[in-house]
């Protein structure tokens, strides 16, 4: 059976699932200095460890398949896929988000 929606009510319906599966993750957060000055990374861990990292100065978010793998049934591109966590985190989380990158789980442990 195939339900036809709007491509906004699309975007709410992930931003929900989003909100849903990953509004009680563990927030770290992490300050480093080098020779450009002091950046803050913030680490979001769930259960099995972290899911998504935010650099501050570069405004990059890094997300792995915990946080993608939830909006296969919505039938997103990789780039929509994108697009849709990216504005989901800066709702959620009051942050901007210049980049997204999609990684593997272990390159942010």
């Amino acid at each position: 059976m195939k339900i036809l929606i709007t491509e906004n009510r699309r975007d709410r319906l992930a931003k929900q699932v989003l909100t849903d599966e990953f509004s009680n993750m563990y927030i770290d957060v992490n300050y480093t200095t080098d020779s450009i000055g002091e950046q803050k990374r913030i680490e979001y861990r769930n259960g099995d460890g972290v899911i998504m990292m935010y650099g501050d100065r570069s405004k990059s978010l890094y997300v792995t398949n915990d946080i993608t793998q939830r909006l296969t049934m919505f039938s997103y591109t990789p780039q929509q896929v994108k697009q849709v966590v990216g504005e989901w985190f800066q709702e959620m989380f009051d942050l901007p988000v210049k980049t997204i990158h999609h990684v593997s789980k272990n390159i942010l442990q």
